[in-house]
């Protein structure tokens, strides 16, 4: 993951929620937790070099948004792992809500479940790469949480071992008392 994805990424966050700001302007549903609140959900990984986690909280009319993310390397493999909550969460996770699959020589797109999660599992084949997003909040909440783990060098399918070290049910719970 390059430093300038993760500005882009960041910047793509930020006007987002002022856009979801200006046109909902609804509350949030779920807990406010602070970006430190989530660092503990974000451990080291066995075999991996980790950066120290980052992230930020933002209020919008629309609510509260909060991201912690970490970006863990070994070799030329790297996973970059976000927990988003508030509405950006919920603006990423209804397109795909729609439990729309697709294949292509490119790349694929599946509706899965991780650990009793919802999840959707994007490979790109060529590039042995993708994104692993994980509602990890209640599907009728105005305002869920979502796990986003970027993969590089190896395949989302191949992530998917190290997700229990990430206790998604403890995280879940804290999420949604």
């Amino acid at each position: 993951m390059k430093t300038s994805n993760i500005a882009k990424n960041k910047l793509l966050l930020l006007a987002s929620a002022l856009f979801l700001g200006v046109f909902l302007g609804r509350p949030e549903t779920v807990r406010a937790l602070t970006y430190t609140d989530l660092y503990p959900f974000l451990p080291d990984l066995p075999g991996f070099k980790a950066e120290p986690p980052s992230g930020s909280s933002m209020q919008t009319p629309a609510g509260t948004f909060t991201s912690a993310e970490r970006t863990y390397r070994a070799g030329a493999r790297s996973l970059h792992v976000r927990i988003v909550t508030g509405t950006m969460a919920q603006m990423m996770w209804i397109p795909l809500a729609m439990q729309i699959s697709y294949d292509t020589p490119e790349e694929r797109l599946e509706t899965i479940t991780i650990q009793g999660f919802p999840a959707k599992r994007l490979t790109r084949k060529k590039e042995k790469s993708g994104t692993l997003l994980i509602l990890l909040s209640r599907e009728k909440t105005r305002t869920p949480a979502l796990m986003i783990i970027e993969c590089e060098g190896l395949t989302p399918a191949e992530a998917q071992k190290y997700l229990s070290s990430f206790r998604l049910k403890d995280l879940a719970s804290r999420l949604n008392p």
